[in-house]
């Protein structure tokens, strides 16, 4: 991105990507969305990236958030993610509870999904907030089920609100729920 003229429109670059502002924006009527801003190279970050814009140029005030972002590999079983590692959470100084769960072991009939069930599911929380801040799960459709932890992560539910639901029986969230009983807030 150097040597094309960026700069002569008051676009500044961060060597992953164009900076932008929490609108998309670049520089003033200048805007961006997508890998080129170097904020996650996901399409659905991009597609989200495009919401907050469009809402800006039609004259609103769209912000992004990019706190509990789901990432996914879809391999078999699934790989997924939200919010920050335990490592991440550490660095940041927060006084993490660790919840892993064996999923197969956990759920009352765990063959509803798979003759072999299989599978892992683990919860990043802050002691001192009481909410999620990162979730992981191994298994299958763990792509499908993790934008419950995103969702949570995202908007600071607190844990204790997280508890006062009702689980679907049985499903994977039923492991979700019982993974939260198990942080040691």
């Amino acid at each position: 991105m150097e040597g094309i003229g960026l700069e002569s429109v008051g676009v500044e670059t961060n060597g992953k990507g164009l900076l932008i502002d929490e609108h998309c924006r670049v520089a003033e009527g200048v805007w961006a969305v997508g890998d080129v801003t170097g904020v996650m190279p996901f399409t659905h970050v991009a597609q989200y990236q495009g919401r907050v814009l469009a809402q800006n140029i039609l004259g609103g005030d769209g912000r992004t958030n990019y706190r509990g972002i789901p990432r996914v590999v879809f391999s078999d079983p699934e790989i997924a993610a939200a919010g920050l590692t335990e490592e991440q959470a550490r660095k940041q100084g927060i006084d993490v509870a660790i919840s892993v769960l064996d999923i197969p072991k956990s759920l009352a009939r765990p063959w509803t999904y798979e003759k072999a069930p299989r599978g892992h599911l683990g919860l990043v929380a802050d002691r001192e907030r009481g909410v999620l801040v990162g979730a992981w799960a191994v298994a299958p459709m763990a792509g499908e089920w993790i934008h419950q932890a995103a969702m949570a992560i995202r908007e600071e539910i607190p844990i204790t609100r997280l508890l006062d639901a009702t689980a679907q029986f049985p499903t994977y969230s039923g492991a979700y729920f019982e993974a939260l009983e198990q942080l040691d807030l």
